[in-house]
């Protein structure tokens, strides 16, 4: 992947972080430092982002949604493949992600049928965290998709070095 452009699915938590005010926690600035490393590269790799993206990014406070919204503005959004429900539904009942997680899913369906290189989450519960991924992979590979690499803001730049 030398040389070539990377396709690089923003899941909502890390635009959350993008957009969010700085922080005093160590853990909570370090992320927003990451996502905006990852933010800087969008010249470079196409970041891109979907409707399931948006929608979520506009939940909540008014303010924050429009700061959360303005960074999405400058992202490449990715159409919904008509197999994105049936995808979701079967991460879903395969329980590689909870019920409850059904908009994680649709992300996940979305980059794996656009067959992005990674997806980009800061959602260790349903996406980036070790066992998470694990069973998202096992799930996606079982149903012949293509797996992108889920990794969090600062192990995609560390990878991309």
């Amino acid at each position: 992947m030398i040389g070539m452009k990377h396709r690089i699915y923003v899941e909502t938590s890390v635009i959350s972080y993008l957009a969010a005010r700085p922080s005093a926690d160590a853990v909570s600035a370090t992320r927003q430092h990451f996502s905006f490393q990852l933010w800087q590269r969008r010249d470079r790799d196409d970041l891109l982002i979907s409707d399931a993206v948006l929608s979520e990014a506009a939940l909540g406070d008014q303010d924050a949604a429009k700061n959360r919204l303005n960074y999405c503005e400058n992202l490449q959004r990715l159409d919904l493949p008509d197999d994105t429900e049936a995808i979701a539904q079967r991460l879903l009942r395969s329980k590689a992600m909870p019920a409850k997680a059904y908009t994680d899913a649709v992300h996940i369906a979305i980059a794996a049928l656009h067959e992005v290189h990674f997806i980009a989450s800061w959602n260790f519960r349903h996406i980036a965290g070790a066992l998470a991924r694990r069973r998202i992979e096992t799930a996606l590979a079982t149903i012949g998709l293509k797996v992108p690499v889920i990794a969090t803001p600062e192990e995609i730049l560390e990878s991309l070095s």
